[in-house]
């Protein structure tokens, strides 16, 4: 294996890297494994099994001969390299990427091994597939047959596993495993995949690196030598992509700790909340501030998190949203007993959070996550009798918002403020709820209304859930959790610790297993639950769909900068070629009205940039 700097550059000779590259540039050798590689962008998930995707021969970053990305300062680009082998698969495979170079400043992306760092950052993954069998599902995922993806069963790829794993982990080098004489009844095709995802985080530093085009290579080794390669060129922009999101994404997880043994409480808090700010979303709900009564200590303590002074370089943090805070915080989640059950209790909670917020985060989105799901009317007078000794309160607790996962109700119109409805948002309460001064947002997603979270919806499911944010102006988008590594505690097992590596589906009740990656949107680098499927890393992995939103989150700053110059009708009139329509717009019996192309939403982003 070649020596790499943190970035994914491989040190190698220059002339004999020119050499090789003039032998092997856009041909396979002849005695390699390899049969074929090529290049897409970060729209499409490409299957383990898959000959005819239609990106093969070109698309919108890749004209069959060189990669072409286009971004801002501050901004994140991503494309993925598949490489084709047959049914003997391949052996000792690695993809590697020469920083790409400014000619005339000789200035280079990724040119040194500080992850992060102001000068850009180079990250390689290989991607890893799940096997996806069974589609069965209810009707929270897409709401009718018409509504579901094109694709449902295969190998499907998702988590993405860093170089430095281990060796036959997903690691550098790694295999294309020949195909299992059990498998190859349903295996249609006569090649397998294997997809590496390159991301490539573009300068924060303005002064030191001009615009124009950096020059670059991706390369494809097998068993040490190169067997195809690309050139790569970056256009960098005269623009900085804001650290401030034009829109919010509130993510929750669960508890951490039984997989990161070796690492602290407080690291592993760093770590998620991190990992998630760098994918421009707001990770809340599953820490201690929000599963306890008010503690002042407590609270000093997170307001880092609010007040953005947690995401510095000098806290160990680098990357988008450096020195940007938080925006909503959830005091209990899931309507966990975090505010007493008698009405002195309750006032007094109140007075003590809305207190707090008031002297110390003044723009936070903060409320009181009474209950989860209210559907049974008979749980309606226990929450109008709480809500009610909250708007009553004398003191300034009486204007605590209450939160909960519905659609709008109006027999609890006047207890609840803020709702969050699993089939999307109701636009025709939308603005009445807002003059109550509540709000209405959504939570996980349901085709074809919104971008659905299960493993088989299309990589822009998670993409278009921020154009749709922007569009319609709605404030939020929830998931409910990002790293649903323990099965659901209402299921026969419990909360026992699922191999998620092996088995894509994530929840079980007495008579079957659904929901393929639903509550994962990470992947731990520890698996002590099952020692086979350790990838050696104390960190979090990301994933297919995790890399979707922030590029949905980054479209949607993008959309705003050029509102800001040409108006909002007709940013809406360009977003309307892929996204006609979402939302209550849409009957949940219909097809998805909008484009599950990635290039489709490549062609949007390019004429909104050219507008700028």
């Amino acid at each position: 294996m070649r020596t790499y700097q943190s970035f994914g550059k491989c040190i190698c000779s220059g002339k004999v890297l020119f050499i090789v590259a003039i032998l092997f540039q856009f041909q396979v050798v002849g005695f390699s494994q390899v049969r074929n590689a090529w290049v897409l962008g970060d729209g499409e998930k490409v299957f383990r099994n898959e000959d005819h995707h239609p990106d093969k021969s070109g698309n919108f970053v890749w004209d069959g001969k060189t990669i072409r990305l286009k971004g801002l300062y501050n901004e994140v680009l991503a494309f993925q390299v598949i490489v084709e082998a047959d049914k003997s698969g391949a052996t000792a495979l690695e993809i590697s990427v020469e920083a790409p170079v400014e000619r005339l400043s000789n200035k280079v992306i990724g040119g040194n091994t500080l992850k992060y760092g102001p000068q850009g950052t180079i990250e390689i993954f290989s991607e890893h597939y799940l096997h996806v069998k069974d589609s069965t599902a209810p009707n929270w995922y897409y709401g009718s047959i018409a509504a579901q993806p094109q694709k449902m069963t295969g190998w499907i790829p998702d988590a993405l596993i860093p170089v430095n794993a281990l060796p036959g982990m997903g690691g550098f080098p790694l295999d294309i495993p020949p195909v299992n004489e059990k498998d190859m009844h349903f295996i249609k095709c006569s090649l397998q995949n294997q997809g590496f995802w390159v991301d490539i985080h573009l300068p924060r530093d303005q002064k030191s690196f001009p615009s124009g085009i950096y020059y670059g290579r991706v390369q494809v080794w097998e068993k040490g030598k190169i067997v195809k390669e690309f050139p790569l060129e970056i256009t960098l922009l005269p623009f900085y992509m804001s650290d401030k999101n034009q829109s919010d994404i509130w993510m929750y997880s669960g508890n951490l700790k039984p997989y990161f043994p070796d690492m602290s409480q407080a690291e592993i808090d760093n770590m998620i909340k991190f990992e998630a700010h760098r994918h421009r979303i707001n990770m809340e709900g599953g820490f201690e501030a929000n599963r306890s009564v008010f503690d002042q200590n407590i609270m000093d303590k997170y307001k880092a998190y609010l007040d953005g002074s947690a995401f510095t370089p000098s806290n160990g943090y680098h990357g988008p949203g450096e020195g940007k805070g938080e925006k909503i915080f959830p005091i209990g989640m899931y309507g966990a007993d975090v505010m007493g059950n008698t009405k002195d209790d309750i006032q007094k909670q109140s007075d003590l959070w809305v207190d707090w917020f008031r002297k110390n985060a003044t723009d936070i989105t903060y409320f009181w996550y009474i209950i989860d799901e209210p559907e049974d009317h008979k749980v309606f007078p226990w929450i109008k009798e709480r809500t009610g000794w909250v708007k009553s309160n004398p003191g300034v607790g009486k204007s605590l918002p209450i939160f909960t996962t519905s659609h709008f109700q109006s027999e609890l119109a006047g207890s609840i403020d803020i709702w969050a409805a699993f089939d999307g948002v109701d636009l025709n309460k939308l603005q009445a709820v807002r003059n109550t001064g509540g709000d209405y947002w959504f939570y996980n997603g349901n085709r074809p209304r919104t971008g659905s979270v299960i493993l088989e919806g299309t990589a822009v499911d998670f993409r278009i859930n921020s154009w749709i944010l922007y569009k319609y102006g709605i404030n939020e988008w929830f998931i409910w959790e990002s790293t649903h590594w323990q099965h659901n505690h209402q299921g026969p097992k419990g909360n026992l610790h699922q191999n998620i590596f092996t088995n894509p589906l994530t929840f079980m009740n007495e008579k079957f297993e659904y929901g393929n990656g639903d509550g994962i949107v990470f992947y731990p680098g520890k698996m002590p639950f099952y020692p086979e499927q350790n990838r050696g890393l104390n960190e979090l992995l990301p994933s297919i769909r995790l890399k979707n939103i922030r590029r949905g989150q980054q479209d949607a700053v993008i959309m705003q900068m050029v509102e800001q110059k040409i108006g909002r009708e007709k940013v809406i009139s360009i977003i309307n070629k892929v996204l006609p329509k979402a939302m209550s717009e849409i009957n949940m019996t219909d097809k998805v009205p909008w484009s599950e192309n990635g290039n489709d939403y490549e062609k949007v982003r390019d004429e909104l940039l050219k507008l700028l």
